[in-house]
């Protein structure tokens, strides 16, 4: 038997996006052997993360807060999601982008991203506008922050109320589909899913690629290697650590094969030279920066491993 966690995030209870959320769920449980565990996180108290980092240092990577995401990996929604075969997430448009509970309930799976215990997941979204719109950026946003938690985005529903009944076959469509990636979930065991399996899988199957984005953020727009805050970095000898400097060198080393290949759109290529780039970038800043100063714990295995050195 596979679950999925539908979540739904919006105060209406019998709001747009309740009922699209419920016609997800139909699709969902058509499905022989699938079941919809629905969620209402307006029903929890939970509060966001105060950056204690005890997930980090705590080998189990469980969240300590004392509410129901958390309480040792006891919180019932940590549970749940825990032991979910896939995540679903509706969430209506509040200020052109995704709404707070949204971004709260997203921020508390914190403690997964280094466990890697939702990574492959098989996860989707609906995004319902009912105004201005913009259900697309919030479709986007939300796409995005499912690729930080690593899992595999089976797809997304920008919806504006005007359309309502295409939206709901669409939302019925949806649900079917991720009830099967789920219902494979469980029976199969979760697929393998390394970082630039999912790069690649979001930058040619989800509405939002990482890979542009990614580059412009480690040149601040420049989108040229020369431009690097690595290679800045190098330049102004900012690292101390011998072992960060070493990995700061491999780093921009790596990116200076990126920039070409995306400049020339070979972006299969781009995506796995940023993954080793970016791998290499976030080992030369934990040691620098975050591992004695402020975290007190050594990077977990299953945030941003190293590739290997025969790749």
């Amino acid at each position: 038997m596979a679950t999925v966690l539908a979540v739904l995030t919006s105060g209406r209870r019998q709001g747009f996006t309740s009922r699209l959320l419920a016609a997800a769920v139909a699709g969902l449980e058509s499905v022989d052997g699938v079941s919809a565990d629905v969620l209402h996180t307006h029903d929890f108290g939970f509060g966001p993360c105060d950056s204690c980092f005890a997930c980090v240092r705590d080998p189990a990577h469980v969240c300590v807060l004392d509410d129901d995401f958390g309480r040792g990996g006891e919180g019932e929604i940590f549970q749940r999601l825990q032991n979910a075969n896939g995540l679903l997430i509706a969430d209506p448009v509040h200020n052109w982008s995704p709404s707070a509970s949204a971004r709260l309930f997203i921020e508390r799976c914190y403690p997964f991203i280094w466990s890697g215990g939702l990574r492959g997941m098989p996860a989707g979204s609906i995004s319902c506008a009912s105004n201005q719109g913009m259900q697309r950026e919030a479709m986007r946003e939300l796409c995005k922050w499912l690729f930080g938690l690593r899992t595999r985005y089976v797809g997304g529903l920008d919806a504006h109320v005007a359309q309502f009944d295409a939206a709901s076959q669409q939302a019925s469509a949806l649900g079917t589909a991720l009830g099967k990636a789920a219902l494979r979930d469980a029976q199969r065991g979760r697929d393998k899913w390394s970082d630039t399996d999912c790069f690649t899988h979001y930058a040619t199957q989800a509405p939002w690629n990482a890979l542009e984005p990614y580059i412009e953020n480690l040149t601040r727009g420049a989108m040229m290697a020369s431009k690097s805050v690595m290679q800045e970095a190098l330049a102004d000898e900012t690292f101390e650590n011998p072992e960060a400097v070493e990995h700061l060198k491999l780093a921009q080393e790596e990116f200076q094969h990126t920039i070409p290949y995306y400049h020339v759109g070979d972006m299969e290529q781009a995506n796995a030279s940023l993954v080793k780039a970016s791998a290499h970038w976030t080992k030369a800043t934990w040691l620098e920066f975050l591992q004695d100063q402020v975290i007190g714990a050594d990077q977990p295995e299953n945030y941003r491993p190293l590739p290997d050195e025969d790749d």
